[in-house]
């Protein structure tokens, strides 16, 4: 008897935390997870950092920073498989990669924008108040990636004009900060993910995906090479946001520019740049289908 009423307790048991969220199983004490302050709920990552949780429709974003919601499921997915010392990106690109084969990784092309070219310099970011101009790094990095993928909008080449149009319309925006999320909707893209690791970011590369780099103070711009090692000296950006230039070859076939990146005034190095690295939510992208 005692056998049989364990065994159903067992069952109960996992049927029970069948319905329990992911993220309400992971508990702040084992590093990372949803803490409650008396500033309300937070999120707090593997470095202890506390950032504000806000719901917008019914799930839960991380606001990382004054640009970004992050969706609370794919960070803790990422601190789940980094805190044990796993890589955060999936294994199908995983299987692809061999560390082997590289000293510097460089991703073979991107398509290349600034913030400020003059079409879009003034339009109002998401529901503003910013404009793209002046506050547009986040949402101009996101068009580079997407139309690196050689994805499309109504047919045409994705750009941070019509990419603020579809995030807008796509559930995209609160005010003027992105919600990331919102991209794993857009049509070719398969999943959205977070992670820490520079030799994540050079398997990412590796596989032609664009990794998207935070820096501080409070810019993002494409990684497009890397050592695999943080050293603000051996990872180059394409800048977003470069004053005295505008799209490279915009109106011309030369939109999409080629390693290594010859003549293009805002690839750079990280400390060419002038910002500095930040200390966590490093990298995020999409992976396309």
């Amino acid at each position: 008897m005692r056998t049989k009423k364990t065994t159903i307790l067992l069952i109960v048991f996992v049927l029970l935390m069948s319905f329990v969220p992911f993220n309400s199983i992971i508990r702040a004490d084992e590093g990372y997870g949803v803490v409650t302050t008396e500033k309300g709920e937070m999120y707090k990552d593997t470095q202890g950092n506390l950032f504000p949780v806000v719901v917008i429709n019914g799930e839960k974003l991380v606001k990382l920073n004054e640009y970004e919601l992050a969706p609370l499921e794919a960070l803790l997915k990422r601190d789940a498989k980094e805190s044990k010392g796993e890589s955060a990106l999936p294994k199908e690109i995983l299987k692809q990669f061999y560390a082997s084969t590289y000293t510097y990784v460089t991703l073979p092309s991107i398509v290349s924008y600034t913030q400020r070219y003059k079409i879009w310099v003034n339009t109002t970011l998401g529901f503003g108040p910013s404009t793209i101009g002046n506050a547009g790094c986040f949402l101009t990095s996101c068009a580079m990636m997407l139309a690196t993928y050689n994805l499309t909008i109504n047919g045409s080449t994705v750009t941070p004009l019509n990419l603020n149009t579809w995030m807008k319309n796509n559930g995209g925006f609160s005010g003027d900060m992105l919600i990331f999320g919102a991209i794993a909707n857009f049509p070719g893209i398969s999943s959205l993910g977070y992670f820490d690791s520079f030799n994540d970011a050079a398997i990412a590369i590796y596989n032609g995906i664009v990794p998207i780099l935070y820096m501080t103070p409070s810019h993002f711009s494409p990684l497009v090479k890397t050592n695999g090692e943080r050293n603000r000296d051996t990872n180059w950006i394409m800048n977003t946001y470069w004053k005295d230039h505008y799209s490279y070859d915009y109106n011309t076939n030369l939109g999409r520019v080629y390693s290594p990146y010859t003549g293009v005034p805002y690839y750079q190095t990280v400390t060419q740049s002038g910002y500095n690295f930040a200390s966590s939510s490093v990298f995020r992208t999409a992976f396309p289908q």
